[in-house]
């Protein structure tokens, strides 16, 4: 249960860091590049304190793929905060998990069950509620852009999650330590580059907050892991993915007292069944 908790803690704390990031308009870029720059150093700790790794040249093309997909989704995340709100860009996020379903149906013919079916249903429907929670009458581009950046964290994280699916059904787990090494890694490059390329003075409050970040950003996949080990996937996944939701929404409505309009109840009501019922087996 330990675990279980931690993943929670560790996953909500970032959209709550993103919020707080926000609030301040410290440099996105920044926060990003200090996030990966811990992470990547957390994660060299780690591999070097494991013996059993493999080093395989063929998996850091994969690698710097995904890093592009991170850092996409990543940004795409804290700017829909901005536009959207911590609450709904949680659900969008956590939501993301019909991608890779829908992906292993059409590459690996991974037929879903009922509920998953009923499930993708579920995650039509929210996805329309984005679209009605965050337009107005104007139907401006300022409000468009908001369900813009929802849509891109909901595919840019789940594409990510199915290339971790594609690197376990090609990989031994041995070489795992060295693939998210490279991840990481590269993602920092990417944002550090991006952030010199913004010709900005260093925000160390930026920075600092985004090192601050790294940590539970590494850690949330780490205890993700040992949940797994414990106890079943198909409580594991909606059990997490529902009660971040549910913890980000109460922590950003406590604190910043996030306003919520009648689609985006809704929204964040059938998220929530959704995930559920996509994580059934």
């Amino acid at each position: 249960m330990t675990d279980l908790l931690l993943t929670v803690l560790c996953s909500t704390s970032i959209a709550i860091i993103l919020k707080i990031n926000a609030g301040k308009k410290w440099s996105t870029i920044q926060l990003l590049a200090g996030n990966y720059l811990s992470a990547t150093l957390i994660g060299l700790l780690l591999l070097l304190n494991n013996d059993t790794n493999s080093f395989e040249m063929e998996i850091i093309p994969l690698g710097l793929f995904l890093s592009f997909l991170f850092v996409g989704s990543i940004f795409a995340f804290s700017k829909s905060v901005i536009l959207s709100g911590a609450a709904l860009s949680t659900v969008s996020s956590r939501l993301s998990v019909f991608v890779p379903i829908v992906l292993s149906i059409i590459i690996f013919n991974e037929l879903p069950n009922l509920y998953q079916t009923i499930g993708l249903v579920f995650t039509a429907a929210t996805i329309i509620l984005f679209y009605f929670s965050v337009r107005n009458p104007n139907n401006t581009i300022f409000e468009k852009e908001k369900f813009l950046y929802l849509i891109a964290v909901l595919i840019g994280i789940g594409t990510a999650d199915f290339f971790m699916k594609v690197f376990q059904v090609n990989w031994e787990s041995s070489a795992k330590p060295w693939f998210l090494f490279w991840i990481f890694g590269f993602s920092f490059l990417i944002t550090f580059l991006l952030s010199i390329k913004e010709r900005k003075n260093i925000d160390r409050s930026a920075l600092l907050l985004g090192i601050l970040m790294g940590v539970p950003n590494l850690f949330s996949s780490y205890f993700l892991i040992g949940a797994l080990k414990s106890y079943p996937a198909v409580f594991v996944y909606p059990f997490v993915n529902m009660s971040i939701i549910v913890l980000t929404a109460f922590i950003v409505k406590f604190i910043w007292n996030e306003q919520w309009n009648f689609y985006s109840k809704l929204a964040l009501a059938a998220g929530i069944v959704a995930i559920i019922l996509l994580s059934l087996k």
